[in-house]
Order: structure tokens, then C-alpha cells, then sequence
């Protein structure tokens, strides 16, 4: 019950309690009074009833006619008129005078007046004396009157001192609101500090819970700087700070594994023309100072650009992957641009030639393909000059035949959708127990009785800006699966979800319409989208809170820098990408990088599941390392 409801009916049984006892009170006391002034008024008419008489001269007859018509105008419960000697001569009243008070009140607060009684006389003679009390009636209704009235001002009192208290107790509790808040975030793992309310009982409560995410944040903050120094010393180029060969191509290989729109993108292969003659010539501390310039530079391309890599090959090879990146000329230019301002400022440009070639790439490629594509195109580019950037020459990568693609990527999938040719191919994800967590919905198409798996047409769902609609149907694939088969299931949506409004409200809407099917509902989207967009993320995460689904954050490991951001989240779960799950028998740097994302995601109460586990061994080294649950190929029920 809230205390809104509570002040009311405190409220409401202290004024009963108060208004009840006055009543009583004042009741009897009324009562009491009314009481004592029948007893005067009786007095009162009686004496001057007989002094009237007495001024008469009154035979008997002439008597009972006065008398008689004072009764019949007066409310008298009775009337008497008896002689010297006793003897009544008279006696009217109206005893029944009925009163519009309950009877409950004239039990409650009788009023007996006493009659009162007057000489009669003439001259120095006695005629008689006089006997009068008047009906109490009117009293009784008198009393009824003045309780109605405290009754009346009882109800306006308490309705008053509700509104009034209902007031003053929002102003008193209104900092109890943020406490609730933050109280609730820290339920949903969302570890925010807020301003101390000026409540002091508030205040303590907050200060806790304040010092409590502003541990959590330390450790994050702590860890994501261990972790960054381990894979500076494990993965990056010493001089210029770029991921180093094995690395890079580990992470295009997962990029052209991928089962989203990074499936495809843009590679940019620079080549910084002749260093060891630039040695000889400027010297080695300053050619080194450059490079490390340009290293400081292209990170920040990196860094503005999500979903960029970009690595050092060898001395004079620096190449870059451009997710989702249709055009592979800008990601080029870019990337020779950044190179050929720091080596103007460094004042050898004109002595250090920049050829650069570039290839779009698809999950239908290689990294032979892609890689023998851009050293090819780069030995064009050196033939040609200094600043060329040449572009790989394939035979589907004209401008003509991109349209064409589009074009038919655009009927297929418009087809597929209205026609629901889009479908599902669930993966359990287990926990160490071989308890299935969820299935994991991939989605895919047929086209032409083909399936096509989302590697391929993903890429062009974000090119043709389809992905809302793909969000959505494969949220309903999803809750259909559950429907049929009764296992919890989660679905991938892209980034783009994130950032559409009407989304979230369209998700609303469903699982309002779907509650039996929504308690085993997992949405999740990718760590780069997650962490480029938190509000929205938060925003998701309330929705699933408030109506018992789950959201998570999946391909984890690629930003260790802003690990600290997993306490803002709000998620129930993190996948680690299986880049870093893999080897891990063999490579301590993904063996640290899992056992530290495991450790996190114990602290804030997240389930830590390893991505892309193709074998048994594998499978035991992620669990020993603290997965609470695993897939990938080598995942299979019993």
C-alpha cells in the first residue's frame, strides 16, 4: 500500500477519533444544557402563565378554554391545574410529539427536564397552582441538528487534512522518488551515482548506494585499463600503437564469419613508400616520431568510426576494415588523408610516397581473396603515382552492377517478407550443466527455393534500409518459436533498433499483446551498438524489466576501453565474441581477456557466455575460465 493511501486512512481514523470523542462531548454537554434551560423555560411560562391567570377573573369553564388553547399552541408534554385542595381540574399535554432524531440519540443523551409550578391566586385568595413542562422534542432535534453539523464539518476536516497532507507528504517524499530510482537501476545492474536528496534519512540511503556504483565503476575502470595494457603489450605495434598482423586478420576473419551486416564492408590496404631510405635520411628518432603521429592519428579515425579496424602489417603496411561500408574509395581516403597531414606537418611528405588500394569484401570471400585483391590493386597504385588510390578490379563491383544488385537484393527481400519467406535456424546456448539458457534465432531467407544465410543478405538489409522491418519479424519468429515449442529463445536485432523510436513502441504494443510467450524472450544487440547508444540500450532494458523478458550485449571484446560502461546498462547477459574464445588453451592474451570478462560479468550478477566454440576442449576451457554457458558449432544437445 502506498503511503498516499496510508496518510488517508491515518488521516481519516485520527479525525474519526478526534471528531468522535468532541462529538460525544459536546453532545452530553448539549444535552445537559438544552436540559437545564427546558427546566428555565418551564419556570419561565409557568410564572408568567399564573400571573396572567391571576389578573383574570376565571371561572372554571373559562379556565380549561385558556388553558386548552395554550396546549394546542404551545408543545407542552403536560399541563396541570389543580385547586388549593388537590383536586385536578385540569390536565392536557402532547406526550407523543414525535422528533426527527433517531432513537439512538435520545438513548444515547437523554434530556428530562423538571416541570415547574405557579401560584394561581386573586388578590390574597389561592386559586390554584399551575403545573407546565414542555415537550422535549424540539431539543432532541435541536441536539440532531448540531450533530449533523459536526458530522458535516468531521468530513470536510478530513478531506482537508488529506489533500493538505497528501501535499506536504509529496514535497516530504519527493527525493524518496530518486532513492526508488536508483534503488531499481542498481536492481536492473545499472550502477548510477545521483545528487544526495536534502532528506537526511534520504541522504544516507543514497550516499550508500552512491559509494556502491562508485566501487563498481572503479573496478570496471580498474579492469578496463589492466585489460587495455595487456592487449597494448600482446596486440599493438609498439611504434604506432595499430593492432599487429595475427590480430587483424583474426578480427577480418570474424568479420567474414559474421551472421549480421559486418559481414560485409570495405578493406583499405597504405603503403608508407620506402622507410628504410626515410631512416637514412631524416634518421630514425624522427622518422619514429612520425610514425607514432600518424599511429595517434589513424586511432582516432578508429575511434570516430565504429566498427573500424585498423592494423599494421608490416613495417610499411597499414590496413583498415570498414563494416557495412559500401564505397571503398572513403574509408581509402580517409585513411591516406590522416597519414599525409602528419607527414606535412613532420615536413616529409613529398620524400614518402602514400599508394593505396581498397575492395569491398562479403561473407562469400576469403581472406586470401580479399588480401590478394589489395596487393594487387596496391601494385597498381605504386606504378601510378604517389597519392593514387586504386580500387580492386572486380567484375561485380561496377557501379552498373552494384545498382543491379541492389535492385534484386531489394525484390528478394521485399518478397521475403510479404510472403513470409523469412525464417529461423535456432542454436541452443548451454550452461555448464547442459541446461539449455536459450536457442539462438539466426535468420534466413529462401529465395528461389536457395536459403540464403544472414551473412549474405544482412549486409544489403542495411544498405537498402530494411532493418527495422527485419527487427521486427524476426521479434515475432522469435515468440512464434517460443509459442510452438515452449524454449526460451533470443533474437539479434541491429543496431538500427536502437536508434528508432517507433521500435521501441512497436515492441511495446507486441509484448503487451504476447504476455504468454514473453518470459522467455532474449533480445540483444552488438557490443558497439550497445555502448554508442546507451540511453536508447537503458531505454530497451526498462521495456524487458517491465515486462520480464531479457536484453544482452553480444560480440563483447572489441572496446575493453569502455568496459566501464557495462554497469550503466543495464543487460542480463554478455556474450564474449568468439574471437577471444577461441585458442584459448593456446593463447594466454584470450585466456586473460575471458577469465577477466567472467569475473565482470560475475560482479554485476550477468551470465557470461562464450561466442563461437567450435570444440569439446574448447568448450571446457571457456567453463573452466568462469562461462556460465556457451555456443557455437561445438555446442550441441546430448
Amino acid at each position: 500500500m502506498s503511503l498516499l493511501k496510508q496518510l488517508w486512512i491515518v488521516t481519516a481514523l485520527v479525525m474519526l477519533l478526534v471528531f468522535g470523542a468532541t462529538f460525544i462531548i459536546n453532545s452530553a454537554t448539549s444535552s445537559q444544557y438544552l436540559e437545564e434551560q427546558l427546566t428555565l423555560k418551564n419556570q419561565d411560562e409557568a410564572t408568567a402563565l399564573a400571573l396572567s391567570l391571576s389578573q383574570q377573573t376565571l371561572d372554571l369553564v373559562t379556565l380549561e378554554l385558556q388553558l386548552a388553547t395554550l396546549v394546542d399552541l404551545g408543545a407542552y408534554e403536560m399541563l396541570q391545574f389543580h385547586d388549593p385542595m388537590g383536586t385536578v381540574l385540569f390536565a392536557r399535554g402532547t406526550p407523543n410529539m414525535t422528533s426527527t432524531a433517531p432513537p439512538w440519540i435520545t438513548g444515547l443523551f437523554p434530556i428530562n427536564s423538571e416541570p415547574a409550578s405557579a401560584q394561581v391566586t386573586n388578590g390574597w385568595n389561592q386559586l390554584g397552582t399551575l403545573t407546565i413542562k414542555s415537550a422535549d422534542s424540539f431539543a432532541y432535534d435541536e441536539l440532531w441538528m448540531g450533530a449533523k453539523r459536526t458530522l458535516a464539518a468531521l468530513i470536510v476536516a478530513i478531506i482537508a487534512a488529506g489533500i493538505i497532507g497528501s501535499m506536504l507528504l509529496r514535497l516530504v517524499l519527493s527525493p524518496l522518488k530518486q532513492v526508488v530510482g536508483q534503488a531499481q537501476a542498481i536492481g536492473q545492474r545499472r550502477f548510477a551515482t545521483v545528487a544526495e536528496p536534502y532528506t537526511t534519512e534520504f541522504a544516507e540511503v543514497t550516499r550508500s548506494m552512491n559509494e556502491l556504483a562508485t566501487r563498481i565503476k572503479g573496478m570496471l575502470n580498474r579492469e578496463s585499463e589492466r585489460l587495455s595494457k595487456q592487449r597494448e603489450s600482446a596486440e599493438l605495434d609498439s611504434t604506432m600503437g595499430l593492432i599487429q598482423r595475427e590480430p587483424f586478420m583474426a578480427r577480418l576473419a570474424a568479420k567474414l564469419e559474421a551472421e549480421d551486416a559486418e559481414a560485409s564492408g570495405a578493406a583499405a590496404l597504405m603503403r608508407l613508400g620506402d622507410l628504410a631510405r626515410l631512416n637514412q635520411v631524416f634518421g630514425r628518432q624522427p622518422i619514429d616520431n612520425a610514425l607514432k603521429a600518424i599511429g595517434n592519428m589513424l586511432r582516432r579515425l578508429e575511434k570516430a568510426n565504429s566498427g573500424w579496424i585498423i592494423g599494421r602489417l608490416n613495417g610499411s603496411d597499414i590496413c583498415l576494415i570498414a563494416p557495412r561500408v559500401s564505397n571503398p574509395r572513403g574509408p581509402a581516403q580517409q585513411l591516406q588523408q590522416a597519414a599525409s597531414n602528419v607527414l606535412i606537418e613532420h615536413g616529409i611528405r613529398d620524400r614518402c610516397d602514400l599508394p593505396t588500394a581498397c575492395v569491398t569484401y562479403s561473407s562469400e570471400d576469403s581472406i586470401g581473396s580479399v588480401m590478394s585483391a589489395l596487393d594487387n590493386a596496391l601494385l597498381l597504385s605504386a606504378d601510378q603515382g604517389a597519392a593514387t588510390i586504386t580500387e580492386a578490379s572486380q567484375t561485380d563491383n561496377s557501379p552498373g552492377s552494384t545498382r543491379e544488385q541492389a535492385e534484386q537484393w531489394l525484390g528478394d527481400l521485399r518478397y521475403a517478407l510479404d510472403n513470409s519467406e523469412l525464417f529461423i535456424e535456432t542454436f541452443p546456448v548451454l550452461a555448464s550443466n547442459r541446461m539449455l539458457i536459450h536457442e539462438e534465432a539466426m535468420v534466413r531467407i529462401q529465395i528461389n527455393g536457395k536459403v540464403r544465410y544472414a551473412g549474405e543478405f544482412m549486409p544489403w538489409v542495411h544498405r537498402l534500409d530494411l532493418s527495422t522491418e527485419i527487427d521486427k519479424a524476426v521479434v515475432v519468429l522469435a515468440l512464434d518459436h517460443i509459442a510452438a515449442t515452449g524454449k526460451p529463445t533470443c533474437a539479434n536485432l541491429t543496431s538500427e533498433a536502437l536508434a528508432n523510436a517507433a521500435f521501441f513502441d512497436w515492441l511495446e504494443s507486441l509484448v503487451m499483446e504476447r504476455r504468454a510467450d514473453i518470459s522467455g524472450l532474449s533480445l540483444e544487440l552488438g557490443e558497439a551498438a550497445a555502448f554508442s547508444q546507451l540511453e536508447s540500450f537503458r531505454r530497451l532494458s526498462d521495456i524487458a524489466n517491465s515486462h520480464g523478458f531479457k536484453v544482452g550485449v553480444e560480440h563483447m571484446g572489441y572496446r575493453i576501453g569502455e568496459i566501464g560502461k557495462l554497469s550503466e546498462l543495464g543487460a542480463d547477459y554478455i556474450k564474449v565474441d568468439g574471437l577471444f574464445s577461441r585458442d584459448i588453451a593456446t593463447n594466454a592474451g584470450n585466456a586473460a581477456l575471458f577469465r577477466a570478462y567472467a569475473s565482470i560479468a560475475q560482479s554485476l550478477g550477468l551470465e557470461c557466455i562464450a561466442e563461437g566454440v567450435s570444440e569439446a576442449s574448447q568448450l571446457r576451457g571457456v567453463f573452466e575460465l568462469g562461462a556460465t554457458g556457451a555456443c557455437g558449432r561445438g555446442v550441441t544437445y546430448d
